[in-house]
């Protein structure tokens, strides 16, 4: 069996910087590093869907690396909205890349992980695939035929209720659910930047979203405003194995949060 350890949406800051929302970012991302090293050394991978950092607080990278690698755990790393491509890869020039984008694959126990790079071309908040993306995940569906396929990406490519976080959503899906409509193996869509766990079906196959490791969005279904909530920081252990994926939630008590105004 296949052990995947997901986080996701870090916002970490340049040191000395104010914190998003009055919440130390790096304190929560510690108490969820602190378990995951505890409990799950075992984890084939640690992935974390974007959001990496705060925006504009590139020195943050470095923050992350210092984090990250005393777990001698492989990592694999997707870019957000808040993130910035060309510091992203020179703080971590092992990560893949195609075509200028913060988008590749690997093969692990018989199924093919795709890495997605949603970042909007205007820099707004909302997600895009190109055409260029879009013809590079198109091969790779070509190339895993009906094996199984695991699908990492920051922006959710639909609506989840939220009216304040559906418009920050992945636009222009067509192409994608156009894609997922021709597959008959096992596939997955995982996804970040609401701050919310939330599942579901879409174009035909299940998709999850996680929580950040910073904070949470309210279950608002009526405003048009986002409104922070209180809820834990967490993160997801997912397995998979003989054509059946599992994706466990685990929340990290923090106690009192320190909270100023920014």
């Amino acid at each position: 069996m296949t052990k995947l350890i997901w986080l996701t949406d870090l916002h970490l800051v340049d040191p000395e910087q104010d914190w998003p929302a009055g919440v130390d970012p790096l304190a929560h991302l510690r108490a969820c590093l602190k378990e995951i090293e505890a409990l799950h050394a075992d984890a084939d991978r640690i992935i974390i869907s974007g959001d990496l950092i705060q925006l504009n607080n590139t020195r943050a990278y470095e923050v992350l690396r210092r984090e990250i690698e005393p777990l001698r755990l492989p990592y694999r790393l997707l870019a957000g909205n808040h993130d910035d491509r060309d510091a992203l890869l020179s703080f971590f020039p092992e990560v893949d890349r195609n075509d200028g984008f913060v988008q590749y694959a690997e093969e692990i126990a018989g199924a093919r992980i795709l890495y997605l790079d949603t970042l909007a071309s205007d820099g707004k908040h909302h997600g895009e695939l190109c055409p260029t993306r879009v013809e590079w995940i198109a091969g790779q569906f070509e190339a895993v035929g009906d094996a199984p396929l695991l699908i990492f990406l920051h922006h959710p490519p639909c609506s989840i209720g939220v009216p304040a976080l559906d418009r920050l959503k992945l636009q222009d899906t067509a192409p994608l659910a156009d894609l997922l409509r021709m597959r008959r193996g096992l596939t997955h869509l995982f996804c970040g930047h609401v701050h919310r766990n939330v599942s579901g079906l879409w174009a035909g196959h299940p998709f999850a979203a996680l929580k950040s490791t910073h904070d949470q969005f309210d279950l608002d279904m009526t405003g048009d405003k986002l409104v922070r909530s209180t809820e834990p920081p967490g993160f997801a252990v997912i397995h998979f194995a003989n054509e059946q994926i599992t994706v466990n939630y685990r929340d990290i008590p923090t106690g009192t949060v320190s909270r100023h105004s920014t």
